[in-house]
């Protein structure tokens, strides 16, 4: 039996295919799903081939039931709710693992990432290890619920950034990764957040996201910020960053484009601490329980919830900066 699906091509484009239904391994469990967003990298999936493998099923943000568990699998019941941990089928023997930084397992993130080199969650059915799922509970909602993965990509930075009360954070980049690293840094007590972000619609959201909105040209003499969480990936935007942060500043790197757009002569002038932030490790766990008890808010940043069949739909409007966000319910009907 075959199935629709979302899929990265082996000659780099995204298409609307049928695809086999996944077979169930002894030791995998088989997650039907109810919601899976498209991530900023999924639209330029074609372009990192150093996580993304081709003819493989997309989706890495997502949530469902358990539809069907192997008969090695003694944790999980058909009917439980999860969401999935794209990153989470790590081997616990690595150095990486046995030191506690499980993002760098390379059986974890470089070879079963669902969605990446793993079939993911742009299809009805998904088969995931163990690792992968997290059990969510009542009181978090399935919309809420697609958002815990790029929650956890934004908590991480905010982790990464060290002490916020009282400092003043500027975020780069006002995509979903950037409002959500705003809504977080709230969370801490920061001084005042600000938000730059060209796209009007996307700056529109600052308020809702307790930032101010600051445009990359205006006049920002005298200006000085803390912290700089850089979620865009755009050279110009890390290098209107550097110049912005004070002297000993931290610069948080969350977007990753051609360009980096950092200037050693600045970051060495500046002493500026520079800190990668790749995925996350506990901040999975973390964000199921922020998004639970109502920390952070969501809804507001979904734009649209589409059925698979317009898929591609949503990858255009996206592409184009048309709307925030969009999650997909394979199991909608048009």
């Amino acid at each position: 039996m075959t199935m629709p699906a979302v899929v990265l091509t082996a000659d780099g484009r995204i298409a609307l295919q049928d695809r086999p239904r996944p077979t169930l391994r002894p030791d995998q469990v088989l997650v039907e799903v109810d919601l899976c967003g498209i991530c900023g990298s999924d639209l330029h999936a074609s372009q990192l081939p150093q996580v993304y493998r081709g003819d493989c099923i997309l989706g890495h943000e997502s949530t469902g039931r358990i539809a069907a568990v192997g008969h090695d699998v003694a944790d999980w019941a058909i009917g439980q709710r999860v969401a999935v941990n794209p990153n989470g089928n790590v081997d616990g023997t690595c150095v990486y693992c046995r030191s506690g930084r499980p993002n760098f397992c390379r059986q974890a993130t470089l070879e079963t990432a669902l969605g990446l080199q793993a079939d993911g969650a742009l299809a009805p059915l998904m088969a995931a290890f163990s690792g992968h799922l997290r059990r969510i509970p009542d009181e978090l909602g399935t919309l809420e619920a697609a958002w815990v993965e790029p929650t956890a990509t934004a908590l991480r930075a905010v982790d990464l950034a060290g002490e916020l009360s009282g400092r003043t954070v500027l975020v780069t980049g006002g995509g979903p990764i950037g409002q959500l690293a705003c809504r977080l840094a709230h969370l801490r007590s920061p001084a005042r957040i600000l938000l730059m972000e060209p796209a009007a619609q996307r700056a529109g959201f600052a308020k809702s996201s307790h930032a101010v909105s600051i445009a990359a040209d205006a006049n920002t003499s005298g200006l000085e910020v803390d912290v700089v969480l850089e979620c865009s990936g755009n050279a110009a935007a890390t290098s209107t960053a550097l110049k912005l942060l004070a002297p000993g500043g931290i610069l948080v790197v969350v977007g990753a484009g051609p360009d980096p757009g950092l200037d050693s002569a600045t970051i060495l002038l500046k002493e500026i601490t520079v800190r990668g932030s790749y995925i996350y490790t506990d901040e999975f766990d973390r964000a199921i329980g922020l998004l639970a008890a109502r920390e952070i808010a969501v809804a507001d940043l979904t734009t649209v919830v589409s059925p698979l069949t317009d898929a591609l739909t949503a990858f255009d409007a996206l592409r184009a900066g048309r709307v925030m966000k969009a999650l997909i319910s394979p199991a909608t009907q048009p």
